[in-house]
């Protein structure tokens, strides 16, 4: 796992044209002075992650609420849409979507999972921003959804061809990544099961001062 900050994605385990839509993104983003990180399989993948048969077509970016709002307006001359809430009986985000070099960006603002007594806010800043893996890409920094973010979405939407080659990236990361995960737990509500299945693929016993059984 790539864990050096500001240095060259391994723009290899990508498609040629996502890395051409995160050096606009880098660019066109780099002033506006609002908070988004790259996340989904690209994220995982540039991070160092092996995904098998993971070919990713698009590109989902991060945010929290207003800081989407506002990152819609800096991306308005590649706008497709206008931003609109989404819910659905698991997720709930403010959705909005952008064709860059041929790609489709979708942002993703104030993004929650609820399912299997489980509730988790990807909180960005405050949280995840402050663990983000930092890259330089064509002079402009891009920056990702950390791992451990990974692991707990995939988790939550049981997708082990996420989480197993995610966890085991972590398992050899020497524990850098309890802190942030402990702080998670912490401040959003995990079942029982979801905690345990964490601490499974972990190897870790967790604190459940934020679990609910």
């Amino acid at each position: 796992m790539v864990d050096k900050p500001n240095v060259e994605p391994e723009l290899s385990n990508v498609p040629e044209p996502i890395g051409n839509a995160l050096a606009v993104l880098g660019r066109e983003l780099a002033q506006c002075g609002h908070e988004w990180l790259v996340g989904g399989s690209v994220g995982i993948l540039l991070q160092g992650v092996h995904l098998h048969n993971a070919v990713p077509r698009d590109l989902d970016l991060y945010a929290d609420e207003s800081e989407a709002k506002a990152l819609h307006r800096a991306l308005a001359a590649y706008s497709v849409d206008g931003q609109a809430l989404s819910e659905t009986d698991r997720y709930r985000s403010l959705l909005s979507h952008y064709e860059i070099e041929g790609v489709t960006v979708e942002l993703v603002g104030a993004f929650r999972v609820e399912t299997g007594g489980s509730h988790y806010e990807a909180r960005i800043g405050g949280l995840l921003g402050r663990y983000a893996a930092s890259r330089k890409l064509n002079g402009n920094e891009i920056r990702f959804m950390p791992l451990v973010h990974e692991l707990v979405f995939n988790v939550l939407r049981e997708r082990a061809d996420r989480y197993d080659p995610v966890a085991e990236a972590l398992r050899a990361a020497n524990g850098q990544h309890a802190k942030l995960l402990q702080e998670m737990i912490r401040t959003n509500r995990f079942s029982s099961a979801h905690l345990k299945k964490l601490e499974e693929l972990l190897g870790l016993r967790l604190q459940s001062g934020g679990t609910a059984g």
